[in-house]
């Protein structure tokens, strides 16, 4: 199978060269402005050209990575070659019903990635089109396990999602320095701080997830009458940790309707 990938920016390249490692996938495409900002890829199967429309033509599916502000030129470039071709938009903003109309003979799958597909962790969303099959499903499927795991969710909750899991890492980057900080105010060194936040955060949400624990579970687990961990958790809820958090993703949900709701009225 030969994949095409719209558009390599951070998202993009990362995702061209995780498709790379794939048995399955015997060439990647990959397309930019400026290809010499493009860093080397490892894999000999990734192939580097600013042709969006050479790409698509060549390829058996294809994936979109530009941003909002691009899609209506790269959509219009590439729609020709898209007919009966699974063309998943790892785009924000853009709706399936917009998406089709713009691609009328193709198969749309709308995603949301994050940032975690450079490592081959993201966890990504996705919504199918109307013409997509159970088959076409298994294969868009294929494609996002190559950057990540992914789950199947209603299109309604893609804007959501993009600002929970979307800007996530973003909020877990900030969680993480104001740790670090706080290590470095108690007299733990820098790098010290930094090592000791991460691997907690990684094996918090590793034991969350493989003991199928809920959030609270593990809480109460390491709380303890009277004990540092109560003490700390006082102060965490006294500066409304949480209703912050709630905010920052029901503000960023506002953020991506709104940007939405514009590249339908320029439409």
């Amino acid at each position: 199978m030969i994949v095409a990938v719209i558009g390599a920016g951070k998202i993009g390249e990362a995702v061209a060269n995780s498709l790379a490692k794939s048995g399955q996938v015997t060439k990647v495409i990959m397309t930019k402005r400026n290809v010499s900002t493009i860093s080397r890829s490892r894999w000999g199967k990734v192939a580097v050209t600013s042709d969006n429309r050479d790409a698509a033509k060549k390829a058996d599916l294809i994936l979109v990575a530009v941003k909002a502000g691009d899609a209506k030129h790269v959509l219009a470039e590439i729609s020709q070659f898209t007919a009966g071709k699974i063309v998943i938009s790892l785009m924000g903003a853009i709706t399936i019903e917009r998406l089709e109309r713009m691609l009328p003979k193709a198969k749309v799958v709308r995603t949301m990635p994050n940032i975690a597909a450079i490592i081959g962790e993201s966890i990504t969303a996705y919504s199918p089109g109307t013409k997509v099959t159970a088959e076409d499903a298994a294969k868009a499927e294929f494609i996002l396990g190559c950057f990540g795991d992914y789950v199947k969710v209603p299109e309604s909750l893609l804007n959501p999602i993009t600002a929970l899991s979307g800007s996530g890492p973003a909020y877990i980057a900030v969680v993480i320095e104001a740790m670090v900080s706080a290590g470095l105010k108690v007299g733990i060194p820098r790098d010290i701080s930094l090592k000791l936040v991460t691997k907690t955060l990684t094996g918090t949400a590793n034991l969350l997830s493989e003991k199928k624990m809920h959030p609270a579970e593990l809480r109460d687990a390491v709380t303890t009458p009277a004990g540092t961990t109560i003490a700390g958790i006082y102060e965490l809820e006294r500066g409304s940790l949480r209703t912050s958090m709630m905010n920052a993703v029901e503000a960023a949900t506002a953020a991506a309707e709104k940007v939405a709701k514009k590249f339908e009225s320029e439409g």
